[in-house]
């Protein structure tokens, strides 16, 4: 400090007097080290230590290697409106910005909301690697199994990130997939499954008695892949599609759920946002059938089903001829007719899944009781279920029906499910197709309980 002053002092006296000082001139520039523009001294920016902070002894920034330049950077932010003095700076540099031990009470979060985006924590959560491995799948391939690949790769994923039950429920099917696909990690797959499926229906039932506009498509969306989750799971014996081992299903309660929001909101509403615009494109992306059979004669069976549930005297249940006709009006869509039979009669999931919409819970308690015209009804929707089994998620519930089916009926109405049996390719019994057409023929001219 005393040579400058004595350069100084030597400078002064050798200027001549009554001529005007001219400044030395000299490039400005912008793009010194934050240490010397905080001093208010020029900087040679050499790199990767300018000169002023190599004579210092102090760490620059121009150093990628500093080991705390980003505890420095936090520092210099906290105190830019703090009054400055020019002079040496300090020798203790390190010590003044020591960073807070981790798992101390001062050191922030790194998912506290208070910490400003400018700061780096000192130690970042890790990243999950197997939720991004699952979220990856249902990108590049789960989501284009579902029939409609803008909705469910493009438009639902970014409705997710902003109500993230949703991103649970993506990713406890993506696992499932998975668990198809990886055989030897089936059990792997399957925790992850159910580990985001539980996080995602807590906030799921506890949001839908609360549905608005605001969130009525997120809520349709959960309430699909909920019902498409539960159908990717392996059935377990006795589950009969809408009840097992003599109670309601979960996903059946959130089927109805889907029915809630829709007759709630409308379409209109539930497709705009993210979802929009309506109404939705025609889907072209179903996945092709290897067991498409075209056409079937359906028509003489369902008829013939008329006669028992009119002659059944213990059905307390009056609708239960009206729950016949609609699943009529499902085989006609999807199959068509003798006279005008349908071009493509798989992979119509919505006109499958319209008969389930319109059950009642007077129809869900015969179920329950294994009432044998509810159970024959089911029996024969297997065969509906069947022709959406080009989606991964339905493969083997036609099979699954029959059997629940062929478990809790009296055997003296088994003969009522040899159609349905025969089309979808469970193995009658010895007999049971020869007797089924004998009571068909009965019936042209007895009554049900003439021949029972």
């Amino acid at each position: 400090m005393r040579d400058c002053e004595e350069a100084e002092r030597a400078h002064a006296s050798s200027r001549c007097p009554g001529h005007p000082v001219q400044r030395r001139s000299h490039k400005k520039s912008r793009n010194g080290c934050r240490n010397c523009k905080r001093r208010r001294i020029k900087c040679d920016e050499n790199k990767p230590v300018c000169k002023n902070c190599s004579r210092c002894s102090i760490p620059c920034d121009f150093n990628p290697n500093n080991s705390i330049n980003s505890a420095a950077s936090a520092a210099s932010a906290a105190n830019a409106n703090a009054p400055r003095k020019r002079g040496r700076p300090l020798k203790k540099w390190t010590a003044s910005l020591s960073i807070p031990e981790t798992g101390s009470a001062d050191s922030p979060s790194p998912l506290d909301p208070a910490l400003s985006l400018t700061e780096t924590p000192g130690h970042p959560q890790p990243l999950n690697v197997e939720d991004l491995q699952l979220f990856h799948h249902y990108m590049s391939n789960t989501s284009l199994t579902f029939g409609d690949n803008v909705l469910w790769r493009d438009k639902v994923p970014r409705l997710a990130f902003e109500n993230h039950f949703l991103l649970h429920l993506m990713l406890s099917i993506s696992a499932l997939h998975l668990a198809r696909l990886r055989v030897l990690e089936v059990t792997k797959y399957e925790q992850l499954a159910e580990a985001h499926s539980s996080l995602a229906l807590r906030e799921v039932t506890d949001i839908l008695p609360r549905i608005s506009r605001k969130n009525c498509s997120a809520l349709y969306i959960a309430t699909v892949l909920v019902c498409n989750y539960t159908f990717a799971k392996t059935p377990k014996k006795g589950h009969l599609l809408v009840v097992a081992e003599g109670t309601e299903v979960a996903w059946w309660v959130l089927f109805r759920g889907v029915r809630f929001v829709i007759e709630t909101m409308g379409l209109p509403a539930i497709f705009s946002g993210h979802l929009g615009p309506f109404p939705p494109e025609n889907s072209t992306e179903i996945p092709q059938s290897d067991d498409d059979k075209g056409y079937i004669p359906w028509e003489e069976p369902l008829s013939n089903l008329e006669g028992l549930i009119a002659n059944w005297e213990e059905l307390e249940y009056e609708n239960l001829d009206i729950i016949r006709k609609g699943l009529v009006d499902c085989f006609n869509n999807v199959y068509g007719t003798a006279e005008k039979p349908a071009d493509r009669t798989y992979g119509k999931t919505h006109v499958v899944m319209r008969w389930l919409w319109f059950l009642e819970d007077g129809f869900i308690n015969l179920v329950k009781l294994k009432t044998p015209p509810a159970l024959v009804l089911l029996a024969h929707f297997a065969v509906l279920l069947q022709t959406v089994e080009c989606f991964w998620y339905m493969r083997g519930w036609a099979h699954h029906v029959i059997d629940g089916t062929l478990e809790h009926l009296d055997p003296d109405y088994t003969f009522w499910i040899s159609w349905p049996k025969l089309q979808v390719g469970c193995r009658c019994n010895s007999g049971l197709g020869a007797l089924y057409t004998k009571t068909l023929l009965l019936l042209k001219n007895r009554t049900v309980n003439e021949y029972l």
